[in-house]
């Protein structure tokens, strides 16, 4: 099997997904940033349904990301040759990673669908965002989202390594939770995780953000983008992020701005998280906060300084709430604020997030808008630094690496 020459490592979470979908209704769609592991996830699959007993002649895969000359382009070209080198109906996996490549893709993919065939596609945030695939399938498809490594993923990528599970917490908030990167950590191509970052952060502004967006002055994006990696956990309005660009020189209105924010978030490079009314359960019109996918990324954007810790920290948790949870906002509670709200509309939970609560002052602040709360949802108090007590008024304290490796 293809595999890049990296090795296959499993990543349980989004294999329990795709295992789960298989034989399911729908065409399966997965989409994350470059370099997430859309690709090895298919390949993994692939391998689990040899490994249970599909013949390989009912699973046929193709990469149109390849220069190979066999490679179909076109509509008719790609159905033609799945229908010569598989049988179409039911029983049979087709995979197709940058399904985009071809021109009229989706006319025999939905054919391939309605003959019974479990489809699987990968496609380019550059050319097709996973909103697109899902109208140009009528509502055939169900999206499997992948992230970044969150921490266990990782330590989990760097067994073996010798280092602790703190020395371990170093490296992902320097170097983030992209798979090659985590694989590079103890290898000689260690030293060029900071060219290998660049080039995934590169790639993914030029191509899914300036070149389909057709964004003419690249200073400003790149401009907001350090903006709001600098200001991670913070509340980000398009006035403020505006007249902070105008002053440091960079003229931009804020309605670009918010074009500008739009297009970093679809591109999985700044996620926006929003804010809920606890009493209304409702979503509020106010200023949003954004939260990096892979803290790499972040670093290579607004390299880390040590004040930068809490919003790192911030970052981490949020990005393993929509990993545990899917759906993570920020709570409002009257004037106050819970840092993060996960599963709002499913079973609710609330969490603060802290560096230290040993002072009496750090403990009320992160404890008075809990006691304000209408409901009997579970709060939780996450500290960087350790506690000596594992709850404090109903409310669970724990530390950040012991909740990470749950």
């Amino acid at each position: 099997m293809e595999d890049n020459g990296w090795p296959l490592i499993p990543r349980e979470h989004y294999m329990e997904k795709i295992m789960a979908s298989k034989d399911a209704p729908f065409i399966k769609v997965i989409t994350g940033i470059l370099r997430c592991g859309k690709t090895t996830l298919m390949q993994m699959f692939r391998r689990w349904l040899l490994e249970s007993g599909v013949d390989a002649s009912r699973i046929l895969s193709i990469n149109f990301d390849s220069e190979e000359s066999w490679i179909p382009r076109d509509r008719t070209s790609l159905y033609q040759y799945v229908s010569e080198n598989a049988v179409i109906g039911k029983g049979t996996y087709l995979f197709f990673d940058e399904i985009q490549n071809v021109e009229g893709w989706e006319a025999p993919i939905r054919t391939f669908y309605d003959k019974g065939c479990d489809i699987y596609i990968t496609g380019s945030n550059s050319q097709m965002l996973s909103s697109e695939i899902s109208t140009k399938l009528s509502g055939r498809d169900i999206e499997i989202h992948m992230a970044p490594l969150v921490f266990s993923e990782y330590a989990m990528f760097r067994k073996g390594s010798g280092r602790s599970k703190d020395q371990l917490f170093q490296d992902y908030i320097l170097h983030g939770g992209l798979p090659a990167i985590a694989i590079s950590e103890d290898t000689k191509a260690s030293m060029l995780i900071p060219e290998m970052i660049a080039g995934v952060y590169n790639s993914v502004v030029i191509k899914d953000v300036m070149e389909r967006h057709d964004i003419r002055n690249p200073a400003s994006l790149r401009n907001l983008m350090r903006f709001v990696m600098r200001n991670i956990g913070d509340r980000t309005s398009s006035r403020k992020a505006s007249n902070y660009m105008t002053s440091a020189g960079t003229k931009i209105s804020h309605v670009t701005v918010d074009e500008y924010l739009d297009y970093l978030d679809e591109a999985y490079l700044a996620i926006r998280s929003r804010h809920i009314d606890s009493k209304t359960s409702e979503y509020m019109v106010t200023s949003d906060k954004f939260y990096a996918q892979d803290l790499g990324i972040r670093n290579h954007v607004a390299p880390f300084r040590p004040e930068d810790i809490d919003g790192l920290i911030e970052n981490v948790v949020f990005n393993e709430l929509v990993f545990r949870y899917g759906e993570v906002c920020i709570c409002n509670v009257g004037d106050l604020e819970i840092d993060f709200l996960a599963d709002p509309k499913g079973k609710p939970q609330y969490f603060q997030v802290c560096t230290n609560i040993s002072d009496p002052d750090t403990l009320e602040r992160e404890l008075r808008p809990f006691r304000v709360l209408e409901d009997s949802y579970p709060r939780t108090i996450i500290v960087y630094d350790r506690y000596p007590m594992d709850s404090v008024e109903g409310v669970r304290i724990v530390s950040l690496l012991d909740w990470l490796l749950e």
